[in-house]
């Protein structure tokens, strides 16, 4: 009888911490898919919302030679900052034909704003389907948007550029 007992409290321990521990997986995974960004007024100090960021310079951090891959290899990209912390990254398009900036067909993250840096970190969706968590960090270099990317350790400047007036902006719907 003391054993059926002793089991009977073992199992309930046990379902309890189970339920615990899978409950916290189920937060933390929640939190990566919609993280709350902190994006306050001040942020807007440094991007512009009704501008689009096109890549003009990227290159290691280490290279002494500092070769630029987007001249290098004809690489194209681009960032959209929207309200509320919201991030779209467009790779090669021509803003002259192109009539709407469709946010919600390209890959998207999310951008927030603290102790006077910004961060960026999006998605990069590859040939197999996943995906992967890029990080990046503004650092200051007078009128250019410049990010260093943690992960990859390079250095991308992106040059702020008007949006023509025949572009339609799509919301950010994520």
């Amino acid at each position: 009888m003391r054993f059926l007992q002793l089991f009977l409290v073992a199992m309930v321990l046990a379902s309890c911490s189970a339920h615990s521990i899978k409950g916290k997986e189920e937060r933390f995974r929640e939190s990566v898919k919609t993280p709350s960004p902190t994006a306050t007024e001040a942020v807007y100090k440094i991007i512009d919302t009704s501008k689009i960021y096109k890549l003009v310079a990227s290159y290691y951090k280490y290279d002494t030679n500092q070769t630029n891959v987007v001249a290098e290899y004809n690489y194209k990209k681009y960032l959209k900052f929207y309200k509320d912390g919201k991030l779209a990254v467009f790779d090669d398009f021509d803003l002259k034909t192109i009539d709407t900036l469709k946010a919600k067909e390209t890959d998207h993250g999310y951008y927030d704003y603290t102790y006077n840096t910004l961060y960026t970190r999006h998605h990069l969706t590859n040939k197999s389907g996943k995906q992967f968590y890029n990080p990046q960090v503004q650092q200051p270099n007078g009128d250019t948007l410049s990010l260093y990317s943690q992960s990859t350790k390079s250095i991308s400047h992106y040059l702020a550029i008007a949006i023509p007036a025949n572009v339609v902006v799509a919301e950010a719907e994520w």
